[in-house]
């Protein structure tokens, strides 16, 4: 019965020079799952897929994706269709973008995207509309209902999940030392773990560049140990955090790389300090 009545629903929709969904019988969820990213992906074939992506951090999104079906220099329609059981044509607006000469991919966000997977949660179909450059008329492609309560249990696991911090968040970190020291004092320590814990996670980080100075207050001799110093405290603290040691690549470069004027207390103050970045 429920098959009779999706087959149904497929053919009442508006016709278009083709409709693209994946079939009835063999409707397909793919999720991937992260602390940094989540998708619950549907295979739509001869167009490409489709589903819902958020990256930790960012909106969550549906998208649209083809290897077959590039898009004229017009506009795409993004729509929604009944239920089976509501026994209609109607297709609601969404929202229309513009597309690009040759465009692939095609995404709405926030509260489009989530608003989407509102009604693909009570039957109803995210559709888009668009003309593609192989034909003159549109094509319309269908994301289906079918088999999803199967997965999408665990990509709303998976959302709840996703890693509070963000790359661009956690990307540059400074941390100061007091006249003459190496010393790592609480609120650096904090910071610095927070950026290793965000390097477990993150397994695109290729590099951990760690840069040491010093103030122009003393003499070189004395300087230059204590900028290598300042330099090992920051890459042993990250390696007592797990980090991997062949990560961290540390430079020293004691007072010839001044932020601003050493001629000011607070001025050298700044100047005395380790830079950590994440390299991707």
């Amino acid at each position: 019965m429920l098959l009779s009545t999706l087959l149904t629903v497929f053919l009442s929709t508006p016709v278009f020079a083709e409709q693209f969904q994946a079939p009835v019988t063999d409707t397909r969820w793919q999720i991937i799952e992260s602390p940094l990213e989540c998708s619950l992906m549907q295979p739509i074939p001869g167009f490409g897929e489709a589903g819902f992506y958020r990256r930790n951090g960012g909106p969550l999104m549906l998208t649209f994706s083809t290897f077959s079906q590039p898009a004229e220099q017009t506009h795409v329609q993004f729509e929604i269709a009944a239920a089976p059981w509501q026994n209609s044509e109607a297709h609601t607006s969404l929202t229309s973008i513009s597309t690009q000469k040759g465009q692939k991919k095609f995404t709405i966000d926030g509260l489009y995207a989530q608003q989407a997977l509102t009604h693909l949660q009570e039957g109803r179909f995210p559709v888009i509309r668009y003309r593609p450059q192989t034909s003159m008329s549109e094509i319309s492609v269908m994301l289906s209902t079918i088999h999803l309560s199967d997965s999408l249990p665990a990509f709303q696991q998976c959302l709840s999940n996703l890693y509070p911090d963000t790359f661009n968040e956690v990307q540059y970190l400074t941390v100061y030392f007091d006249l003459e020291k190496s010393e790592i004092d609480a609120a650096a320590q904090k910071a610095l773990t927070r950026l290793a814990n965000y390097v477990k996670v993150d397994d695109s980080i290729q590099e951990i560049r760690v840069t040491s100075h010093t103030d122009n207050h003393g003499r070189l001799r004395l300087n230059e140990p204590l900028s290598d110093a300042r330099a090992m405290a920051i890459k042993d603290f990250l390696v007592q955090c797990e980090v991997p040691e062949q990560l961290i690549n540390t430079q020293s470069f004691v007072d010839r790389k001044p932020i601003v004027s050493n001629k000011t207390q607070m001025g050298r103050a700044q100047n005395r300090r380790a830079e950590i970045t994440l390299i991707r």
